[in-house]
C-alpha cells in the first residue's frame, strides 16, 4: 500500500508539473481549476476505500495469515522477472476487458460515466472515479491472485510493482502533455505504453460514434480485439454530452445526479 500510494503521489506532482511545462496544444490549465479540485476531493472521498482494499487484496495474495489460496498454483515460477511478468500481463489484460464492458453494459456504464464528466485531462483526471467502479477495480487483483490463482510463493515486490506499472499508465495516459504524433519518438512509442494521445481518443466527447482505447498499460490489446479509434491529433472536446451529463460537483457526481440543461 505505501509503495503504490507513493508512486501515485509522484506521477501526479510529475504529471501536473510536466503539464504546466509541455502542455497539450500549448494551452495550460489553470492551477486549481475545477475539474482537479473535483478530481482531488472524490480521491479523499475514496481513500479510506483505497487503504482497506489494497491492504486486503495484497494480504490475501499472500495468504493473509490464514492460509487463502487461489485455485492454480503458480509456484513452479521462480523466477521473480518472470512472476512479474505473469501477474502485469494478467492484470493488464483483464482491465482491458473489464474497462471494455463498462463502456458496453448499461448498469456498468452508469457509474464508469463518473470518470468520463471530467471535461479537462489532466494528471489527476484518473483519480475521478464512483464508488462502485473503484471497489470494481480493486476487486481485480484480489480475485486474480487470492481467488483464481496462488502467489503466494512470489516475492514480496512483484504485487505492488505489477499494480504500480498500472498505475504510472493511468496517470501518464491522462496527463494534460504534448505527445506529438509526428514526432518519431511518440509515434513509436504510441502503440508500446498508454500515452496522453492514444487515451485522449478515450475520453473524446464524440464517444458514441468514436468509442474504444480501453487499455490500462498495454493498447496491444486494442490492436488485436479491434477497439483501436486513435487519430493523429487529439479530440477538441472531452467529457459526455446529452442526458447522460452529470451535475458537476462532488455530491452530484456519485448521487448520479443528472446535470439540468
Amino acid at each position: 500500500m505505501q509503495v503504490t500510494t507513493l508512486v501515485q503521489v509522484l506521477m501526479l506532482c510529475f504529471g501536473l508539473a510536466l503539464g504546466a511545462l509541455l502542455p497539450r496544444g500549448g494551452r495550460r490549465l489553470p492551477l486549481l481549476s475545477h475539474d482537479l479540485k473535483l478530481n482531488m476531493a472524490t480521491a479523499a472521498l475514496l481513500f479510506p476505500l483505497r487503504v482497506g482494499l489494497v491492504l486486503g487484496g495484497l494480504s490475501v495474495a499472500h495468504g493473509g495469515g490464514a492460509g487463502l489460496t487461489g485455485a492454480l498454483d503458480l509456484s513452479a515460477i521462480t523466477q521473480p522477472w518472470l512472476q512479474f511478468l505473469v501477474c502485469f500481463l494478467l492484470l493488464d489484460f483483464t482491465k482491458y476487458w473489464l474497462h471494455r464492458a463498462d463502456h458496453r453494459i448499461s448498469w456498468l456504464w452508469l457509474f464508469h460515466r463518473v470518470h468520463h464528466s471530467t471535461e479537462q485531462l489532466d494528471a489527476t483526471a484518473g483519480l475521478r472515479m464512483h464508488a462502485v467502479d473503484f471497489l470494481k477495480l480493486s476487486a481485480v487483483p484480489i480475485l486474480l491472485f487470492g481467488v483464481l490463482t496462488d502467489v503466494t510463493s512470489f516475492a514480496p515486490w512483484v504485487l505492488p510493482a505489477a499494480v504500480s506499472v498500472g498505475i504510472v499508465a493511468d496517470t501518464f495516459s491522462h496527463m494534460h502533455v504534448e505527445f506529438p504524433y509526428r514526432n518519431p519518438v511518440c509515434r513509436a512509442l504510441l502503440y508500446v505504453f498508454n500515452n496522453p494521445l492514444f487515451h485522449s481518443w478515450h475520453h473524446t466527447r464524440d464517444g458514441v460514434l468514436c468509442d474504444g482505447n480501453y487499455a490500462n498499460a498495454l493498447p496491444v490489446w486494442d490492436l488485436l480485439f479491434g477497439s483501436n479509434v486513435t487519430r493523429p491529433e487529439p479530440p477538441v472536446l472531452y467529457g459526455i454530452d446529452g442526458d447522460q451529463r452529470l451535475r458537476d460537483d462532488l455530491l452530484g457526481l456519485h448521487l448520479l445526479r443528472p446535470r439540468q440543461p
